[in-house]
């Protein structure tokens, strides 16, 4: 697989946003709509400060992934911490080459520079703990029902002697009938769906993947690509899941918000993903 593709497609978005502005000849910055308590604070923080947990992520996402330093084999496979669930077939946990363990990371190297009080530390935990739990309860079972659907029909000895009993068999049989080589049209559609229920990416690709593997075999498509689709579809699902609309606006104290936002960004995440279904169409066979 490619590395730091969410680096690189986030610098591709920020140059075709530059390139917008400059086309349209519109203002790279500006402080017109700023009221007099965001005046404030740009007084006391400068945009690098303000976007230096952004800056330390990216670096950090940039050592361990980059293929030209020892890094990426040092945490992705020599420090794999592998977890034996299913015998014969453990699971990598790869706790410190994960994007959410430079998160904290990151958090904790700039937090000296924002010389946070006792009261905001406190506020910002409540917070956390009150926010948190809910986004993270919906992963978790997003990604024990596709661990369930992955492995149904195994016996004690985790063997699958018949495949008909395996839900990813039978829905592959059947989208297959359904869409046949139309299916990577609908693959990207699948993902967003997952997205949009779960809130999670990550959990949209645990639940498909096996699934668009199977049917692209099946219709004589690239696994890859049409897997790759669909992830996109489940990362464009960020901008109308309930649960991140909801997680984003609580941050910036816009509670009840979210269903103006979401008129606005159904539309575009609907056109990216026919977007991306189409070219996936194009490309799969």
């Amino acid at each position: 697989m490619v590395t730091l593709t969410g680096v690189a497609a986030g610098l591709g978005v920020i140059l075709v946003m530059l390139v917008y502005l400059l086309l349209t000849r519109k203002p790279l910055w500006s402080t017109a709509g700023l009221t007099a308590a965001d005046h404030a604070a740009m007084k006391q923080m400068s945009l690098w400060k303000a976007a230096s947990p952004w800056l330390a992520l990216t670096f950090f996402a940039v050592l361990v992934n980059a293929p030209f330093l020892p890094f990426f084999d040092l945490t992705f496979k020599t420090w794999a911490m592998p977890l034996e669930i299913i015998p014969g077939a453990p699971e990598k946990v790869r706790l410190f080459w994960q994007a959410y363990f430079w998160i904290l990371v990151s958090t904790l190297v700039t937090l000296p520079l924002f010389k946070p009080s006792r009261s905001q530390l406190t506020v910002s935990l409540q917070k956390w703990l009150k926010r948190a739990p809910r986004p993270m309860l919906a992963s978790a079972i997003f990604f024990a029902i596709a661990f369930l659907i992955n492995h149904s029909g195994k016996g004690l000895d985790w063997t699958l002697a018949n495949p008909q009993n395996n839900i990813v068999v039978i829905l592959a049989e059947a989208s297959t009938q359904a869409f046949g080589r139309f299916y990577p049209f609908v693959a990207p559609f699948l993902g967003l769906l997952g997205g949009f229920v779960s809130g999670s990416e990550a959990s949209s690709i645990a639940m498909f993947t096996n699934l668009h593997l199977s049917i692209a075999e099946k219709i004589g498509a690239v696994g890859l690509i049409i897997a790759a689709a669909s992830g996109i579809g489940g990362g464009l699902a960020s901008v109308i899941s309930p649960a991140k609309l909801q997680n984003a606006s609580a941050a910036i104290d816009r509670i009840g918000e979210e269903s103006a936002v979401l008129r606005v960004t159904f539309v575009i995440s609907m056109v990216i993903t026919t977007v991306a279904a189409l070219m996936t169409l194009l490309w799969a066979f």
